[in-house]
């Protein structure tokens, strides 16, 4: 790649962080060096402010794909709703029905009954960090400050979802707030086809994990799928872990 095709990339990616926060319309900042730690300091102590200013932060990984899910103005795949549209939609859902019904939707067909989806349950290293800022080391991304300080309604403002199994931006902001008032999660951080959220009480027995792990299978199957394998691998990593990773194929 030449020097003047670099320049077109940076130039590209700069464009892209550019429409993203005038899209998004609130208070944003551009993280240049993001190493792992770097990010998660940052990250912890916009949470920290977030709580006292009346916001909620969220890492945006910017794109093309991006633009498009922030842009209301434009039709997309993923949702024509306006934000208090989807928030209103949220209230109206049973969370439990609706991840009763995610978990059937995933669960092995018939022909693959003899699959064992639930596996052996085994404590695995606690996830601290997240994981998708592995993957743009050296590349900006945006701290946006979403004005709420309910962190389930950042699903709003940035309604990926609908996808390849993937849940409605409504029921995202549904489950979030569910997972948000028994875990403390908070969504924090999103790429077109991932979320990760950080959490300030994650479950801390093999019971509580186990239990969760089947509310994320039924969420978003490809953590088990293509992930982890069973549910009980998942439980494994959910225990005393700040972070949780949703990725939908």
């Amino acid at each position: 790649m030449g020097i003047f095709d670099k320049f077109k990339k940076n130039k590209e990616k700069k464009d892209y962080i550019e429409e993203i926060i005038a899209k998004l319309g609130c208070d944003c900042s551009i993280i240049e060096e993001n190493d792992v730690e770097g990010v998660m300091t940052m990250y912890h102590q916009a949470l920290i402010e977030g709580k006292k200013d009346g916001y909620t932060p969220l890492i945006i990984i910017p794109s093309e794909m991006m633009l498009e899910i922030v842009d209301t103005e434009m039709d997309n795949e993923y949702s024509n709703d306006d934000r208090e549209t989807i928030i209103a939609k949220a209230e109206d859902i049973d969370v439990k029905e609706l991840l009763k019904r995610l978990l059937d939707e995933v669960m092995p067909m018939e022909d693959d009954e003899d699959y064992d989806i639930t596996g052996e349950f085994s404590a695995k290293e606690q996830t601290n960090f997240f994981l998708s800022i592995e993957e743009v080391i050296n590349e900006k991304i945006i701290l946006a400050k979403i004005p709420t300080d309910k962190p389930w309604e950042v699903a709003a403002w940035v309604p990926m979802g609908g996808f390849n199994e993937c849940p409605l931006p409504e029921e995202q902001v549904a489950v979030f707030k569910y997972w948000y008032e028994k875990y403390g999660a908070t969504p924090a951080l999103i790429t077109p086809d991932v979320w990760e959220l950080f959490v300030g009480n994650p479950p801390k027995t093999q019971e509580e994990s186990e239990l969760l792990a089947w509310e994320q299978f039924g969420f978003c199957g490809d953590i088990v799928w293509q992930g982890v394998g069973t549910v009980n691998s998942l439980s494994g990593t959910l225990i005393n872990s700040s972070v949780w990773y949703f990725w939908w194929d």
